[in-house]
């Protein structure tokens, strides 16, 4: 780094706050990106498990498509702090595990018309499925208010 050799002290500091900020940023846009797939996740269960037929064809396309545009956008990160990068795996494993859990509720236990008691049901396996998301955003969002 020959451009960096007759920096000050005081000016090498600057520049190790200024990446800790960026690091810090997009620590905060991974959070951002659990909890948009936190909300949009709830909202395909809740709108497969309660909605119309109609809404249900339209739900899995747009889901899936939101899905692959904000994975898209999360791999175009430039930084990844320490904790995003080791939160990620594990919350997206426990995603797909309780994705997996609620499909096969939907699948074989939900009724067509479902009663007040199926619906409670349905909102805790809508909650339940879409957990890990919300952990990761709280974890992250902590763990940047603690710097």
């Amino acid at each position: 780094m020959p451009e960096h050799e007759d920096l000050s002290a005081e000016a090498a500091l600057r520049e190790v706050d200024r990446a800790q900020n960026a690091v810090r940023k997009f620590g905060r846009r991974g959070a951002y990106f659990f909890l948009a797939m936190w909300l949009g996740a709830t909202g395909y269960w809740l709108a497969t498990l309660f909605g119309p037929a109609t809404v249900r064809n339209y739900a899995i396309p747009a889901i899936g498509a939101l899905t692959v545009a904000g994975f898209v956008y999360a791999s175009r990160q430039q930084v990844y702090g320490r904790l995003l990068a080791r939160l990620s795996p594990p919350v997206t494993w426990a995603f797909v595990g309780t994705t997996v859990i609620g499909a096969v509720y939907n699948m074989f236990l939900h009724p067509q018309e479902p009663g007040p008691l199926w619906a409670v049901a349905g909102v805790l396996v809508a909650l339940i499925a879409s957990a890990p998301l919300l952990y990761g955003a709280v974890r992250i969002f902590r763990s940047a208010d603690d710097r």
